[in-house]
């Protein structure tokens, strides 16, 4: 409880003058109440819980506040005034004291006061009885302070929860409020701001929310005041409205009457001038169109409209069977302008057609039915291809085309067969042979049935060409039709409105039932070329959209569907028929991609000659309109062309900047097109519409083939295999034709091979060779090959020379078969028994291998020469160059087969038997170590011949004549040269182990590599090439062969006081030691060491012959032996120095060769690396 200060003792008209007045008493009753801190609340912070140091000076001045005790607990201080009382002797009394005299007597005479027990308990009974009457004194001063100013009891809560209490002052009876800034801040004094100010106080503003509810209660029955009245205005207002809105209304209604009176005198007026039923101008249609739309909208408005809650208009009555019959002529007269220009192909490219074209859908759009215009369209353009894929694909058609072709051929048959029996009987000479009778009559009719033979089958793939022809001009057609619908469509705008038309077209939705297929396919093809956040992914892309893609698409899902069926007519029983149409539908199909192609690159650059012969909607045309209007409405800058003339107008500028430009956008015209007038068009034939396709023909060759066969519409007649199984476009046909074809290929693979069996005197199969394919066979299968290949060709076979590629994939794997069986049939008896060695022929199973390598040598040069001999040389010297790519994109195709026949007769005849004539050359090599040239120069002069003529030219004339004479040119090239290799390698390895090597053995040696390159030359050339040493293997081994020479005469260790560095760095210096191999200059500087230098094959536990077979493999590789060489020629130094160190009396021999091998072992290494 906080004890009122002195400003609140000062302030007695707030509190009261009595309370104020007992509490002033109470505490100059007993000052001890302030000495001991018991008016001051322990609670508040030290600025505000000051008490003062006595009662003269609280008393006298109100405002002083003294030092904080605001650490003092309240429990202790009232123990410390229940004790002061305890010792004071008069309780009454004590507030008279006043001097500190007084008070130090007081205390010394207050000893003998408390002297017994019973005095002191009396005294403190009485102590405590004085504190509770206090106590309920200051509790019922409290609350009376409370109530009447709550602030006084509140402030020091509020101030510790960082509230201040704002000042305020009363002027007059008017309470009104003057408002100073009090208090401080947090934990701050507060003080009066100005004379006479006041605390604010709980009642005043109680007073104050009191009349805050009266005034708002008075405003409030004044807002309702404000509210009726206002009411009352909108009441008015609301009917002045609804009589305004009437008038407007009927305006309006007024208005629709007069503008369509207006339209209705446009195209209903007998001074019109507009007869639907005669000769009417596009620009007049096109406007009665929206005359006709305006009208349509007015009629259907709710204002005008019968039963729209305000009965019938007489006028719009009146003019409703008009308009509306105007409006079917309307419409009539645009479908038949739409009708006849699909039904007229021959000129629906050209720039007046177009025009029509887009005066038609002008028409359309203003009767917004431009999108089911535009769809019905494409629906037709897709059923006539419809109607002419089942024409052609169709078991009917496959009958009749056979049938037809037989009727012919049996008719041209017999014409000639009886041509032919008049002529010999006129170069009879009368004598009558009836011996020969019989065969003369056989001899006609196996005559008779090759000539119908070789009839039908002409007759039969022309009959399929015309009706592939057919087939491919329809869709061409309504392809054509349905692209120039597109780029109309695509640059064609309401002139008013500003939309595109193809816009329009796209925000409608697409058929399900005629596209669906197509939008699901292109939506799939669009979702996997986008990110998934690129757009909606069930909704075609509005800036791609394209209805020529949607056409071709599903006329590509149509005939995939169709050929599948047929396939599986009657149980497959027609899929041979079906498949031969596949070259000439391929080739009418190439014919038409390209055309449309061109078409839509570069546009058609004919003229409109020959419009006029169109009959219908399109002959009533006039040339000027009885309506007038701007050319502006005229399509020739549009389209590029002038709307009825033959030609382009020299001030056509956007024309002639096209064409400038280099053909840029649909209308343009490539180079060739305007500098060169095409001479064959005439004009008969322009005049019969002609002049557009012979144009687009002659145009289809200059496209490039790569570009037609990437583009996407090439690439969607081709069709793709879907998920169901089934696939589109023309894959089923093309797969069945590719069927079909490797049936015929490998119908003569059942006789390749055959399994030969023998029985021995006991009935006991012996089993043997198989039986090899004669020449017959293989002629026959070369011409099966080249009659498939002649399919690809137009003349020969009605296809395209694209189909090459596809033909010589399945002439592939016909081979790859072929080469499986020749597999089985080699003989695996391993190299041992190649050859005979004791007998010095060849060994049955070699004989046999060497006849399978000739079957494959001869088939793959009939391989290799059919292309060429199928496209280029039937038609020498006038081959086009067409014929030539075609046989060389044959060619490359064909060349896996080639490389596995190659590769089967390398790796299972030629390399066995390399290997087994290698090892023979290897053991006649050897003995050049049994001391051939170990002998003086006495003994040299009597021996008769060299090592080469003793031991190896025998041998290789027996190579040459036994071997390679037996083998195909090709295969003994390989042999030859493979034997060169190692027989060079093997020499000059086993002439660098030779030790000692004096100048006797040197000359020798020099004669037999003189010897021994003539019998290689001889090997080489009996093989049949003209190669010579030099070309084999790179020349790397005879340019070893020749730096031996110079190897055999090095003098460099003749100095004695070259050191081993010096010695080494000019050998490394001479320009023949990059040929030789690391090991043949390692092992020929032993022969100038000491003895105690062990050779390399000494050193390895070896014959000299087995160590070089180390070195030399028998295909003849060697980079495999020469990190083993310097591994044992290091171990073999290593071993001499130790010898050295031990015995150093070395009198043979150079001492300084392991130094000189240390040396140069690592470059010559390195060298070798690089």
């Amino acid at each position: 409880m906080a004890t009122p200060t002195a400003t609140a003792t000062a302030s007695a008209n707030t509190i009261g003058s009595g309370a104020a007045n007992a509490l002033s008493f109470l505490l100059r009753e007993d000052p001890l109440l302030i000495q001991h801190g018991l008016t001051s609340y322990g609670g508040l912070s030290s600025e505000e819980n000051d008490i003062t140091t006595n009662t003269a000076s609280a008393t006298k001045n109100n405002n002083h506040e003294s030092s904080s005790l605001g650490s003092i607990n309240q429990d202790n201080a009232a123990h410390s005034y229940a004790a002061a009382l305890l010792h004071d002797n008069s309780p009454a009394t004590a507030a008279n004291r006043s001097s500190s005299g007084q008070q130090q007597q007081h205390a010394a005479n207050s000893g003998s006061w408390m002297t017994s027990s019973g005095e002191y308990r009396q005294r403190a009974t009485e102590a405590l009885a004085e504190v509770d009457r206090k106590l309920a004194l200051v509790e019922s001063l409290s609350q009376r302070i409370s109530r009447e100013a709550p602030e006084e009891v509140a402030g020091p809560l509020l101030r510790l929860h960082g509230f201040e209490l704002l000042p305020s002052s009363s002027v007059g009876e008017n309470d009104e409020d003057n408002e100073n800034a009090v208090g401080s801040k947090k934990g701050g004094n507060s003080s009066a701001a100005g004379a006479g100010g006041t605390l604010v106080t709980l009642t005043a503003t109680r007073d104050k929310a009191e009349r805050l509810q009266r005034q708002s209660q008075l405003l409030d029955t004044v807002a309702k005041r404000v509210e009726s009245t206002l009411q009352r205005g909108v009441t008015r207002m609301e009917s002045a409205t609804t009589r305004l809105s009437r008038v407007l209304e009927l305006s309006a209604t007024l208005k629709m009457i007069l503008r369509l009176q207006f339209e209705a005198r446009k195209v209903l007026h007998s001074g019109s001038g507009l007869d639907l039923n005669n000769v009417v101008d596009l620009r007049d249609l096109t406007r009665a169109a929206a005359s006709v739309a305006a009208m349509e909208e007015l009629l259907a408005h709710p204002s005008l409209t019968p039963g729209g809650g305000g009965g019938t208009i007489d006028v719009v009555e009146n003019l409703r069977p008009e308009a509306e019959s105007v409006a079917t002529s309307v419409r009539q007269a645009a479908a038949g302008l739409m009708n006849e220009l699909q039904t007229h192909p021959t000129t629906s490219g050209t720039a007046s057609s177009l025009t029509r074209l887009g005066a038609t859908l002008q028409v359309y759009f203003h009767l917004g039915e431009l999108p089911d215009a535009s769809w019905k369209a494409i629906s037709a353009a897709l059923a006539t291809t419809e109607k002419a894929s089942s024409q052609l694909f169709h078991p009917t058609a496959l009958k009749k085309m056979k049938e037809s072709a037989q009727a012919e051929a049996k008719a041209l048959a017999e014409a000639e067969s009886t041509k032919n029996k008049d002529g010999k009987k006129k170069n009879a000479d009368g004598t009558d042979a009836k011996g020969t009778a019989g065969e003369s009559h056989r001899h006609r009719k196996k005559q008779y049935e090759a000539i119908y033979e070789r009839l039908y089958h002409r007759k039969l793939r022309e009959k399929r060409a015309a009706a592939a022809s057919k087939w491919s001009t329809s869709i061409s057609d309504a392809a054509s039709r349905v692209w120039n619908l597109h780029r109309v469509l695509s640059r064609r705008n309401d002139p008013v409105t500003r939309k595109n038309f193809l816009e329009v077209v796209s925000e409608s939705a697409v058929p399900k039932k005629e596209f669906g297929g197509a939008e699901e396919r292109l939506l799939g093809l669009q979702n996997r070329n986008s990110s998934s956040e690129s757009g909606d992914g069930t909704v075609l892309n509005k800036a791609n959209f394209s209805l020529f893609s949607l056409f071709w698409v599903q006329m590509s899902i149509g005939l995939g569907g169709r050929i599948q069926r047929l396939l599986k007519y009657d149980s497959g029983s027609l899929e041979g028929d079906v498949a031969a149409l596949y070259p000439a539908v391929r080739s009418a199909s190439l014919s038409m991609v390209t055309e449309l192609y061109d078409i839509m690159q570069m546009g058609l650059s004919s003229s409109d000659a020959g419009d006029s012969s169109l009959g219908g909607i399109s002959s009533m045309i006039s040339s000027s309109g009885v309506m007038g209007g701007s050319a502006g409405l005229e399509d020739s800058v549009f389209l590029g062309g002038t709307l009825g003339g033959g030609g382009m107008d020299s001030h056509d500028y956007f024309s002639r900047a096209d064409e400038a430009a280099g053909g840029g956008g649909f209308f343009g015209a490539s180079a060739d097109a305007w500098t060169h007038v095409d001479a064959t068009v005439g004009a008969g034939d322009a005049a019969h519409g002609v002049g557009a396709r012979t144009a687009a023909s002659t145009s289809a060759s200059s496209s490039s083939t790569l570009a037609v066969f990437s583009s996407s519409e090439w690439t969607a007649l081709q069709g793709e295999h879907v998920a169901d199984g089934t696939s589109t476009g023309l894959l089923a046909l093309q797969t069945a034709f590719l069927k079909e074809s490797k049936k015929r290929l490998f119908a003569p693979l059942e006789f390749m091979f055959p399994e030969a069996v023998s029985v021995d005197e006991n009935g006991v199969a012996i089993p043997i060779l198989p039986t090899l394919p004669t020449r017959y066979d293989l002629a026959k299968l070369d011409a099966n090959i080249r009659d498939e290949l002649s399919l690809a060709d137009p003349r020969q076979g009605g296809g395209e020379f694209s189909m090459a590629t596809q033909i010589s994939e399945t002439i592939v794997g016909m081979l790859h078969e072929f080469c499986v069986m020749a597999r089985r049939a080699i003989s695996e008896s391993g190299e041992n028994k190649m050859l005979d060695s004791r007998a010095g022929s060849v060994s049955e199973s070699m004989t046999h291998n060497m006849n399978v390598a000739g079957v494959m040598s001869s088939l793959a040069s009939f391989v290799r020469n059919a292309p060429e001999n199928t496209f280029v040389n039937p038609y020498r010297p006038a081959q086009s160059p067409q014929h030539e790519e075609a046989s060389h994109s044959c060619r490359m195709a064909l060349l896996p087969a080639l490389k596995e026949i190659d590769s089967l007769v390398k790796t299972l005849i030629l390399d066995p038997l390399c290997r087994a004539l290698n090892r023979q050359v290897s053991v006649a090599l050897a003995k050049m170590h049994r001391g051939t040239y170990l002998q003086e120069s006495g003994d040299a002069m009597s021996q008769p011949s060299s090592f080469v003529e003793i031991y190896l030219t025998d041998q290789y004339d027996n190579i040459a004549g036994a071997y390679l004479s037996q083998l195909p040119n090709e295969y003994a090239v390989i042999v030859a040269s493979t034997v060169a290799t190692f027989s060079i390698y093997s020499f000059v390895s086993n002439a660098a182990l030779l030790r000692p090597l004096g100048e006797t053995s040197r000359l020798r040696l020099t004669q037999d590599l003189a010897d021994f390159e003539l019998a290689l030359e001889q090997l080489v050339f009996k093989g049949g090439t003209s190669l010579s040493l030099s070309q084999i293997a790179g020349g790397k081994p005879y340019a070893e062969l020749r730096a031996v020479r110079q190897l055999l005469y090095w003098t460099a260790l003749e100095n004695k006081t070259l050191s081993p560095a010096e010695v080494a760095k000019d050998l490394l210096r001479d320009t023949w030691v990059k040929d030789l191999r690391p090991s043949t200059l390692f092992h020929f500087l032993f022969s100038f060491a000491p003895a105690l230098l062990t050779s390399p094959h000494h050193f390895k536990r070896m014959d000299a012959g087995d160590y070089v077979g180390t070195l030399v493999k028998l295909d003849g590789s060697v980079d495999d032996g020469e990190a083993s060489a310097w591994m044992t020629v290091m171990h073999i130094c290593d071993a001499y120095q130790q010898r050295e160190s031990v015995d150093g009396a070395i009198t043979d021999g150079d001492r300084r060769i392991g130094a000189i091998l240390m040396v140069m072992g690592p470059e010559l290494l390195r060298r070798r690396r690089q």
